[in-house]
């Protein structure tokens, strides 16, 4: 705190973050489509995207739809089972710094989130989703190569008819400059 009683926010200007909320990706208000093998400097395994009209048209009691927030971005990234985004270089690395995510079939679904280093497991962060309530988990794993995401559990949400698939939606990344 200042003086005044205001919040005084330092930036680093040494650390590089960049927010991957999937708005510059083709439209997918069609299909939903797999997000491209390298996009933002990364690799990434098993991650699609899909546009809001198309959810409200096909799932429109998901926990896909509440997963948009007004002025965000019309797609919102998903996955189910396993994913992975990855250095396209093997010499890089980067930072982990958090993902905004939530169940889109699931009430109780379980998310966890694991990071390498040269096929080293060095982090690991386990929590439960909630139903169309994205929460942000902030995790700024530093010095890593691959992060791989993994969900399991819950139990289908009322009403939502989904048969209690295991799919994460994903709105937004944030990750710092490769090194």
């Amino acid at each position: 705190m200042n003086n005044n009683g205001k919040s005084t926010i330092v930036v680093d200007p040494s650390l590089k973050k960049a927010s991957i909320t999937f708005d510059d990706l083709p439209s997918a208000e069609e299909a939903n489509k797999v997000i491209p093998s390298v996009y933002r400097d990364l690799k990434w395994t098993e991650i699609y995207y899909t546009h809001e009209l198309l959810l409200k048209k096909q799932y429109p009691k998901s926990g896909y739809i509440t997963a948009f927030m007004p002025g965000s971005s019309p797609h919102v990234a998903y996955f189910c089972k396993e994913a992975s985004i990855s250095v396209e270089h093997s010499h890089k690395t980067f930072t982990f710094v958090s993902v905004t995510a939530c169940a889109a079939w699931n009430d109780d679904l379980q998310l966890s989130i694991t990071g390498h280093r040269n096929a080293i497991q060095t982090n690991t962060h386990r929590t439960t989703l909630l139903f169309g309530k994205p929460q942000l988990i902030l995790l700024n794993w530093k010095n890593i190569d691959k992060v791989t995401f993994t969900s399991s559990g819950g139990t289908a949400h009322p009403g939502s008819g989904g048969s209690a698939l295991i799919h994460v939606a994903i709105t937004q990344l944030t990750v710092g400059s490769l090194d």
